[in-house]
């Protein structure tokens, strides 16, 4: 089973356009980068959002 849906997702990603192909790598990227530093992640929304409360 596991290995029937790798197999669709690769089929999936091999007919995407080399735009779309980076721009998912780009997000995972991205999801991983917030995941690693999610202390400073939550800290900067915090402070965005005082700034408003001022």
């Amino acid at each position: 089973m596991i290995k029937e849906n790798f197999a669709k997702l690769a089929q999936w990603y091999k007919e995407l356009t080399p735009t779309a192909k980076s721009m998912v790598v780009l997000c995972i990227l991205l999801i991983i980068g917030i995941i690693i530093r999610w202390d400073a992640t939550m800290e900067g929304i915090e402070k965005g959002f005082s700034f408003f409360k001022k």
